[in-house]
Order: structure tokens, then C-alpha cells, then sequence
């Protein structure tokens, strides 16, 4: 078995979820008209915490949406999962795997509103026939893949040993990845940082790499797999900036998200 196809860590994954995926609500509620509208002038907050271990909390504020890295204080709703493998089965849809509601149960309604939300959002992340569909549909897919690939990272980095053994040969620096025209279109990630770093937005410094998408096709494509990266490169269309081998070697590393996110 090759490292890029090892089997994913239940941890690791369980992080992917809390770290990578839920903070896309932010930039679904930006994009996406009916999520504003589905939302209205609700303002709540849902905790999602995992037994022992790690926590997000998500913020809805008025139309906005705004991800927090663990428990915050005087939430509406709080859900509990026993473990990292009881919250992965809950993301993955199984309907067995609901989490324990210790705060906030008679919150229905905004529940089943959030459930509509996360419908939503894994129609988007999956590429689902009715979203590929439209031009706005495929850009919405293309923005939200490149976040969760670029934030997940960090989860890679802090726990995934195929994804360690890459980065191990790696020479540190700061990536960034954009979509050129796309408001913030950008995500990075800080190679060798104490804590391996990543954000979305701005860079904290000027990146030793920058890797551009000339545009929302070209960066459906190439996260897809659907286009020739090599070939995309060569004539403009995907541009690699600065540090070349730190660029490929992030590339190995971020094909792990694809192994993860299909289980």
C-alpha cells in the first residue's frame, strides 16, 4: 500500500470534519442566496464536541455564519459524540450515529433549520448532480473544495502519517493557493510552523509559494482530477510562484483529503 493510500486515521478524519469541512458554512452562507434566505434573522450557536477530545462551534448570525475552534460559552445547542468514529459516521449520513443532545433538545426548530444547512453544504462538497448543473453551482463546489482542502492540512500535518512522510521531505515555508478574481479565494498554509498553521484569507506573511488557478473552471477541474495539472501549468492556467518543491509536495499531500473524505 502506498502512502497516498493508506488507510485514513479515524482521528484524523474526525479533525477533517470539525477543522475543514464545518468552517465552509461560512463562505456557503456568503455565496449561497438560499442560505441566507433559509436562515433569515436567527441568531443561535451549536456546539459540536467529541467525548474527551476536540470541539467547533458553529455561530448563526443573522444570514452569517461564523466557525469557532472549540467549546464556546452559553451555546443554544450542544451536540456530544462518544468518539472520533461515532462523529465521522454522523458527517458520513448514517442515521444511527445521531449525537447525544446534552444542551439545547428542545431547540427543534433550529435544528432541523442547521439539518437543512448541512444538507446543503454536503450536496455542495460531494458535487451533487443538481449543484454541478449551473455555472454557480460548480463555482460554489470549486470555492468550497479548495477551503477544505487547504484548511485540512493542519489535521494532516498534526496526525496523518502518510501525509507526515511527505511533508517530512518538504522544505519549510508559507503556500498559498488561489482563485484568481474569487474574493477570498485564498487559503495557506505554513510548512514547518509550530502548530502547521492554515488560514483562509490573507496570508500572515508574503507566501515562499503561491499557486493560482486562473479561474473557477480551471480549479473545478484540477480539484476534480478532470484536467492535466502538468499540462495546465505549461500554459498559464494553474501558476506555481516561488518555492517549487514545497508546491509538489503539498500536492501528494493534499491528494490524503481525497482518500479521507471518501469514507
Amino acid at each position: 500500500m502506498t502512502p497516498i493510500s493508506a488507510r485514513p486515521d479515524p482521528a484524523v478524519l474526525s479533525r477533517l470534519y470539525l477543522s475543514a469541512v464545518l468552517p465552509c458554512l461560512t463562505d456557503l452562507a456568503e455565496q449561497d442566496g438560499t442560505v441566507v434566505d433559509e436562515l433569515g434573522q436567527l441568531r443561535a450557536s451549536i456546539v459540536f464536541s467529541i467525548l474527551g477530545g476536540p470541539a467547533a462551534t458553529i455561530r448563526l448570525q443573522r444570514g452569517q455564519i461564523l466557525w469557532e475552534d472549540g467549546r464556546s460559552r452559553n451555546a443554544s445547542v450542544v451536540l456530544m459524540f462518544l468518539g472520533d468514529r461515532h462523529l465521522n459516521a454522523f458527517f458520513s449520513g448514517n442515521k444511527w450515529a445521531a449525537p447525544l443532545p446534552v444542551w439545547g433538545c428542545w431547540r427543534v426548530g433550529l435544528l432541523a433549520r442547521f439539518s437543512k444547512l448541512a444538507e446543503r453544504l454536503e450536496a455542495v462538497l460531494d458535487g451533487a448532480q443538481q449543484v454541478l448543473h449551473s455555472a454557480a453551482g460548480r463555482r460554489l463546489h470549486a470555492r468550497l473544495s479548495l477551503i477544505t482542502a487547504g484548511l485540512a492540512l493542519h489535521a494532516l500535518a498534526e496526525g496523518d502519517a502518510a501525509a507526515q512522510y511527505i511533508l517530512r521531505s518538504l522544505p519549510p515555508g508559507l503556500a498559498s493557493f488561489t482563485i484568481a478574481g474569487e474574493p477570498r479565494g485564498t487559503v495557506w498554509f505554513d510548512h514547518g510552523s509550530a502548530d502547521n498553521q492554515v488560514g483562509w484569507g490573507d496570508p500572515p506573511r508574503r507566501p515562499d509559494v503561491c499557486i493560482v488557478f486562473a479561474d473557477i473552471a480551471t480549479a473545478y477541474g484540477a480539484l476534480r482530477g478532470e484536467i492535466d495539472t502538468l499540462a495546465a501549468v505549461g500554459c498559464g492556467q494553474i501558476r506555481v510562484e516561488g518555492l517549487v518543491p514545497l508546491a509538489e509536495g503539498l500536492n501528494l499531500a493534499v491528494e490524503r483529503v481525497r482518500v479521507y473524505l471518501k469514507h
